[in-house]
């Protein structure tokens, strides 16, 4: 599956799932996104700040609250939905429940790499040649967000 194939790497099929179309390339790379974002996701990386971002702005005092209240049900979600996209990763066919799932996962990877380069409103891709693979790994992603909201808009 090319990333330029018309009819993308999700389409819904006549039973209400939808198809995947991913190559083995794809795949690995979604994998091995998968488990690097599951290793930091329980981290307090400064790259998880678009996952977590403080619910009451500078009041550190409530946000230190609610971060106590919800934090720990946050990383359990996002923890059982990354599970979900790895054991799901070589199939080739998902309910909507799951490509749901997926879409959340590929958005939280998106954020993070996001974070980590900086990108703005302009997108502008990083000066630092090092980072342009992983610039091209987010501009990736959006385009399987974008064909996954497509898919499940169908």
């Amino acid at each position: 599956m090319g990333l330029f194939d018309r009819r993308g790497p999700f389409r819904r099929t006549s039973e209400g799932t939808y198809a995947v179309t991913l190559g083995d390339t794809d795949r690995k790379l979604l994998g091995d996104l998968v488990v690097q974002l599951r290793s930091l996701i329980t981290t307090d990386s400064p790259a998880l700040a678009r996952l977590f971002p403080p619910a009451y702005g500078d009041d550190e005092e409530r946000n230190a609250g609610y971060a106590a209240l919800a934090g720990a049900e946050l990383v359990e979600r996002r923890l059982a939905a990354l599970d979900l996209v790895q054991s799901t990763l070589e199939a080739e066919e998902l309910t909507e429940e799951e490509l749901s799932t997926w879409m959340r996962s590929l958005n939280d990877v998106r954020l993070v790499l996001g974070t980590i380069l900086d990108v703005d409103e302009e997108h502008d891709p990083p000066e630092d040649e090092d980072l342009v693979p992983m610039y091209a790994t987010y501009e990736y992603l959006g385009y399987l967000l974008e064909r996954v909201v497509q898919a499940l808009a169908s």
